[in-house]
């Protein structure tokens, strides 16, 4: 989401776009919350022709405001603009739809929008907002849940909620300002773009399933490579969620429940798994059926397939037990 604002007497049309520092040669600095964010004035061509290039949409509405208040926003966004790329990168409190519903509200002084009463009627998390606008691409689901904490599950009231562009449209739609109705009904289609297609077969369902199926298969089998290779996959789960949690400045990644069973203290304490695998498995058992629980109630703290990939680790520390005790019957026969 961002603003066209357009001067004809002077040539200018431009998209005032809230936006990071680019993340495509700096992941490691986005894990860790040091890329910084800011408002950029970008050329409408330039700004849709990037949006043509990903085959991705680009929708314009139009703002009813009165002339004084649209020449109160420009000055509002040359004023952020002149502030440059100064705050730490924060999709949940400085997103583009926050920026743009800010900078407006900070246009109209003391006029207030008001808002159709169904957007007070719900009170959604960050979490399940998350999820609502991720269905039909399931592994942005799958790691958007691996990473946000629990302050993506506090309550999101009114405003709060409009984090989302479609969603600041669609409340936008019902809003109004002065008795007058905020947004023009009908969007002015800018570039063409097909919706984006839902994922192919491999799905993180599919992943954990197949994980799930070679996890039991090798209790028959009994192969140790496998084992291990579970192993590390968890303890590099485990190393990036602790990382997130203790050590990145990024936002929402606070306490997470997958730090329960993805984190690297298995590892650590392999050597002495005799002692504390049987609770260890306990525990893990808990786990899946509370976030089952928690799924089916209507609380999604973790995808379905997380619990899938848990209970295949369960399979390979039940593996490491009935191997131990294999053993010691054969030393004493």
């Amino acid at each position: 989401a961002c603003l066209r604002l357009q001067c004809p007497a002077f040539g200018m049309d431009y998209c005032f776009s809230y936006e990071s520092e680019g993340v495509q040669n700096r992941v490691l600095d986005f894990l860790a919350g040091k890329l910084m964010m800011g408002l950029f004035a970008i050329p409408v061509e330039d700004y849709c022709a990037q949006y043509r290039e990903e085959g991705r949409g680009v929708y314009e509405y139009t703002l009813n405001l009165p002339i004084e208040v649209k020449r109160n926003l420009w000055r509002v966004l040359d004023e952020h603009l002149a502030e440059g790329i100064r705050l730490p990168y924060d999709y949940y409190h400085r997103g583009c739809a926050t920026t743009a519903l800010e900078f407006v509200k900070e246009a109209l002084d003391e006029t207030k929008i008001v808002y159709d009463k169904s957007l007070y009627e719900n009170s959604p998390t960050a979490r399940e907002l998350c999820i609502k606008h991720s269905k039909r691409a399931l592994w942005v689901q799958f790691f958007a849940l691996l990473i946000v904490g629990n302050e993506a599950d506090e309550p999101l009231v009114g405003e709060q909620q409009l984090i989302i562009p479609t969603d600041l449209v669609h409340a936008w739609q019902k809003a109004t300002v002065n008795g007058k109705p905020l947004l023009a009904s009908e969007p002015n289609i800018l570039v063409e773009g097909e919706p984006k297609v839902a994922d192919g077969w491999f799905t993180p369902m599919v992943l954990a399933i197949i994980l799930l199926i070679l996890s039991i298969a090798n209790l028959l089998w009994k192969r140790p490579y496998f084992d291990w290779l579970m192993l590390a996959a968890q303890t590099l789960v485990g190393c990036f969620m602790t990382y997130l949690i203790c050590f990145s400045d990024l936002c929402c990644t606070d306490w997470n429940w997958l730090i329960i069973p993805f984190n690297p203290l298995p590892l650590i304490f392999w050597h002495w798994r005799k002692y504390w695998a049987l609770p260890y498995i306990g525990i893990l058992v808990m786990w899946c059926f509370g976030m089952a629980a928690m799924t089916l109630w209507g609380h999604v703290l973790v995808d379905w397939s997380h619990i899938v990939m848990v209970i295949a680790w369960i399979m390979i520390v039940i593996n490491q037990i009935d191997t131990k005790v294999v053993c010691r019957i054969k030393y004493t026969k």
